[in-house]
């Protein structure tokens, strides 16, 4: 296992690199200038030598092989550069703007799990019933509605209509808990809902399936309680499929951040994407693409790892996986 686990971070770092390279050299041909974007209308009152004298500070007139040479020297040596806007460390900017995306993912991810699981197994247990039903017709509306739609539908229900939440922003952080959960249930929400069709119903496939193997009619002959088989043997051969599209999933996941950030004026990394774009903040917008790219490569590592422990001979084949390679 632990052959395998060096192996993916290998592919990791090839696959970090070649990232890198793309978005680099995509972002740096970006129509639009930089300096346009951090100066404005002034910059064309300058004369040409103060404007070439910019770009340098910018290290924008050099070629772009060059530029990313000494881009991945720096990132090497733990230096991911400054912000054109305000000359501060990308890293520390990251590290600002990460505490509330982690906020906002782990809220809405635990919320996909539990609501996922036990619609999922419900239902598939209890196939072709009036709970089945309405569950169905509820992932559907669910699958069918995008993101950005719920965000607005949410807001304007349960934050001006009712006033239950507020409409924007993280509040008070010495707020307390209760500040805190006041602010963050609109966007965890929206994030779960916006995925939870498409688990509940491939959770609620596979239990449907399972609940009529073989061995699962075995363990009813020989008197195991109904609990013990759903929680020991449905649920867990179930899951393994639900887990791999979590996996699979983490990119949309991430992708859709950006959306219910924007929306939310939640300060996390995907709104600090979007405005590093728009204000053609390079540096900060490659570092934010990359740190996703991350999460999401070590995301899917983790949950390769939790269906081999679920499913040991999953595990046997990731170890001769990794002792072949």
């Amino acid at each position: 296992m632990l052959r395998f686990v060096l192996s993916r971070m290998g592919e990791a770092a090839v696959v970090l690199l070649l990232a890198s390279v793309i978005v680099f050299v995509f972002i740096r041909l970006l129509p639009g200038d930089p300096a346009m974007a951090l100066y404005g209308d002034n910059i064309q009152k300058m004369t040409p030598a103060d404007q070439l004298r910019i770009r340098e500070n910018l290290g924008l007139d050099e070629p772009l092989h060059v530029q990313y040479a000494k881009w991945l020297e720096d990132v090497m040596h733990g230096e991911l550069g400054r912000s054109y806007l305000n000359g501060e460390p990308v890293g520390t900017i990251l590290y600002h703007a990460a505490g509330p995306t982690v906020q906002l993912m782990l809220t809405g991810t635990l919320l996909t799990l539990l609501v996922s699981l036990l619609l999922g197994t419900y239902t598939g247990l209890r196939h072709a019933s009036k709970s089945d039903a309405i569950v169905t017709v509820f992932s559907y509306l669910l699958m069918s509605m995008p993101a950005f739609y719920q965000a607005l539908l949410f807001m304007l229900v349960f934050s001006l209509y009712l006033g239950w939440f507020p409409i924007a922003g993280m509040g008070n952080p010495h707020g307390g808990i209760g500040e805190w959960l006041r602010h963050i249930t609109l966007p965890a929400l929206v994030l779960s809902f916006s995925h939870i069709g498409y688990y509940i119903r491939l959770l609620r496939n596979h239990v449907l399936v399972t609940k009529d193997k073989d061995f699962v009619h075995a363990l009813e002959a020989r008197g195991v309680p109904r609990l013990r088989i759903v929680t020991r043997h449905i649920v867990p051969n179930s899951a393994l499929p639900f887990l791999s599209y979590i996996g699979m999933s983490l990119s949309m996941t991430m992708a859709g951040s950006v959306v219910i950030e924007t929306l939310f004026s939640w300060p996390g990394l995907g709104m600090l994407s979007l405005k590093s774009a728009l204000s053609r903040d390079y540096p900060v917008l490659i570092a934010t693409i990359l740190l996703g790219t991350f999460v999401v490569i070590i995301g899917s590592l983790l949950i390769d790892l939790l269906c081999a422990w679920f499913n040991p001979r999953i595990k046997r084949q990731l170890v001769k996986e990794g002792t072949a390679s």
